[in-house]
């Protein structure tokens, strides 16, 4: 009984909630080659007060289309005004209270590019990460992108629809 309880308190990131969905931007760079850009903003918190904190050591967002998958890679993180969190896009989260961070995942693959331009459908995507000693990216978040204007190429983040919505 002991070790099986030992097992389940000291499984790597057992203990981290995210917020789903996050809140959700895009934009698509004019540049050459052009360049897609999602930004999500992340809010995750610990289940115990006693919790040791969850760093998060890498990032990726699988975008599904149809039977397509693109792997984006994770390029930057910063909090809630936008202050990057360091030198790499490492993180931690601790017990302490909710973490707010915008994650950025880009990508210049010219069919996702395409993919995110001309789909009127929601594009599925998936948030996995990799925390403290695990070898294996584990699923934190999926989500619908849904893009309700057309997209233009440029600087500008456009919002998108997550499922979820600013009070």
């Amino acid at each position: 009984m002991a070790g099986k309880l030992m097992k389940l308190l000291f499984r790597p990131g057992w203990r981290l909630r995210c917020v789903d969905p996050p809140l959700g931007w895009l934009r698509v760079r004019d540049e050459q080659p052009p360049y897609v850009e999602f930004r999500l903003q992340m809010t995750c918190y610990l289940t115990s007060q006693w919790a040791g904190p969850v760093r998060v050591k890498e990032l990726q967002l699988r975008v599904m289309a149809g039977e397509r998958e693109f792997l984006v890679p994770w390029t930057a993180s910063a909090d809630p005004q936008e202050v990057p969190l360091g030198d790499t896009p490492e993180y931690a989260v601790s017990s302490a209270a909710p973490h707010h961070a915008f994650i950025d995942f880009g990508s210049d693959a010219p069919d996702l590019i395409t993919l995110v331009e001309a789909t009127s459908e929601p594009v599925p995507v998936l948030v996995e990460g990799l925390f403290n000693a695990a070898f294996e990216f584990r699923p934190i978040a999926s989500v619908d992108l849904e893009v309700d204007q057309p997209l233009l190429r440029g600087e500008v983040w456009r919002k998108v629809k997550t499922g979820r919505e600013l009070a």
